[in-house]
């Protein structure tokens, strides 16, 4: 039990972003007249964010089962790397029992923790499973409730605020001396964008990785850091 509230601690600051992106998923849906069921069925058992909006936007826009199906397999193609990488890494000595248990919490930013840490027992990472996908669907809950209250216009914002959240989080934690400048630029790359809806998320993206890339180069060995 202390290592499985350890995980659920560790994942607090994922928990902060989850929750007002997963109200404003409950509250897109409901207005997209999809049941109080069927969203929080859609938070429970797919639990991926990005592919739940896109799902509910394909409704939206009248698209067919199959078109919305393949969609959403396609969003979370990425979801095979991931999965081979934290296999061998850090679930490889776990039973094959646990590693399924696993496996349907392992969304990008848990990812990303884990890969960050050091190796941790079984209960660590089902305690921070566990908080992460209870938040997102405590979070769609909450919007299904206050989802008809809530100006429509706001609610286009959700997912550039929880990329921009991200992105603040993972180059604050870098040591490399010009994350500053390089958070400055991508965050101003990142806001500039979001004007242009889902095409300005992925020109953010592709961007800000440009930046990092150019920004922070590896260091070589022998190489002091400037």
């Amino acid at each position: 039990m202390r290592e499985f509230l350890r995980g659920g601690t560790r994942a607090l600051g994922i928990v902060a972003g989850f929750l007002p992106t997963a109200v404003s998923f409950g509250a897109i849906a409901i207005q997209t007249k999809l049941s109080a069921e069927a969203t929080l069925g859609l938070s429970a058992w797919i639990f991926a964010g990005a592919s739940q909006f896109a799902a509910v936007e394909g409704l939206r826009q009248g698209l067919t089962a199959l078109s919305i199906l393949i969609t959403v397999l396609v969003m979370n193609l990425r979801h095979v790397p991931m999965s081979l990488a934290i296999a061998r890494h850090r679930y490889a000595q776990f039973p094959t029992w646990q590693r399924w248990l696993l496996c349907h919490g392992l969304v990008d930013e848990v990812f990303a923790l884990e890969m960050s840490d050091p190796q941790r027992p079984f209960a660590y990472y089902l305690g921070m499973h566990c908080c992460c996908w209870a938040a997102w669907v405590a979070g769609t809950w909450l919007g299904c409730v206050v989802g008809l209250q809530i100006p429509e216009r706001w609610l286009t914002f959700a997912l550039p605020a929880l990329f921009i959240y991200l992105l603040v989080n993972a180059i604050r934690q870098l040591r490399h001396p010009n994350r500053w400048i390089v958070l400055a630029l991508s965050l101003s790359l990142a806001v500039g964008s979001t004007m242009l809806g889902s095409t300005g998320l992925l020109v953010a993206i592709l961007g800000i990785a440009a930046i990092a890339t150019l920004g922070m180069p590896e260091e070589r060995p022998g190489q002091k850091p400037g």
